[in-house]
């Protein structure tokens, strides 16, 4: 019988921002609400379960419930202008992941698509998981000025090895059996991967931000930051090609509205 695993799609909370940030129009990215509100995004942050045969991996960590209390502390000044944010009660990945029946020490792997701080937030909530992961490439690039969210978090690194997918077909099979790879599509930042999963329906392929929506990947619209834009428009490119594919079941974005909770 062949094997997968279980995609459980979770919305920790929201982020609003100027549009701009996700589908690239300007050259400097305003704060929030500078532009007025038909210029804003509301957006979900997402974070994923990913349960394997072998073991649970969590995909990026969402927000840390410490925004409900002390959100300018938390964020820093330069951060906090260009946002605004969300995290109701019960809503934290933490929060999530108990009314699952699921503790830190019961996760096996979290997984960082790529280290914006909208995806590292909650990495403290994480604490005691058995490993994060990061790629190598990331963590090189950005690791150095983002000390203060990774206090308490030991990263493995790892170098993308030659897999069968992506656009440079590189990245890393996850568990060694190809149910789960991440999959290096860099651009937006110098490392980030996206996650492609073996779901019973077929493949699911979780972009993270490679593009903000599905609207990105089918226009081929860059992110408002970018770290390299021909290998930013690479990785859209081989998203939109891969999202065509009759054996995906559906290529979902981190901060896509459209994109509801549930489980693949």
């Amino acid at each position: 019988m062949d094997m997968f695993v279980k995609v459980h799609v979770m919305h920790t909370g929201d982020l609003k921002y100027d549009r701009s940030l996700a589908f690239k129009e300007l050259e400097v990215i305003p704060p929030v609400n500078q532009r007025g509100e038909a210029c804003q995004e509301l957006v979900p942050v997402s974070a994923y379960l990913i349960e394997h045969p072998k073991g649970r991996v969590i995909v990026d960590a969402g927000w840390h419930e410490d925004i409900r209390t002390k959100p300018k502390e938390h964020f820093g000044e330069d951060l906090y202008q260009f946002i605004e944010y969300r995290l109701p009660e019960g809503s934290s990945l933490r929060e999530q992941l108990a009314a699952k029946g699921f503790a830190p020490r019961d996760i096996d792997a979290v997984v960082m698509s790529h280290l914006d701080e909208d995806h590292i937030s909650g990495l403290e909530l994480l604490i005691g998981a058995k490993k994060f992961l990061v790629s190598e490439p990331e963590w090189k690039n950005v690791a150095s000025y983002k000390e203060k969210w990774f206090k308490g978090v030991s990263f493995e690194t790892f170098e993308p090895e030659s897999i069968p997918y992506g656009p440079y077909r590189l990245g890393k099979d996850l568990f060694g059996d190809g149910l789960v790879y991440l999959v290096l599509t860099p651009g937006h930042t110098a490392g980030h991967v996206s996650v492609l999963a073996r779901v019973e329906a077929g493949w699911l392929l979780l972009v993270s931000d490679a593009g903000y929506a599905e609207k990105s990947w089918q226009e081929l619209i860059l992110p408002g930051f970018t770290f390299d834009e021909r290998q930013a428009l690479d990785s859209l490119k081989w998203v939109r090609e891969f999202s065509q594919r009759e054996d995906c079941v559906a290529a979902i974005a981190n901060h896509d509205p459209s994109v509801r909770p549930g489980i693949y």
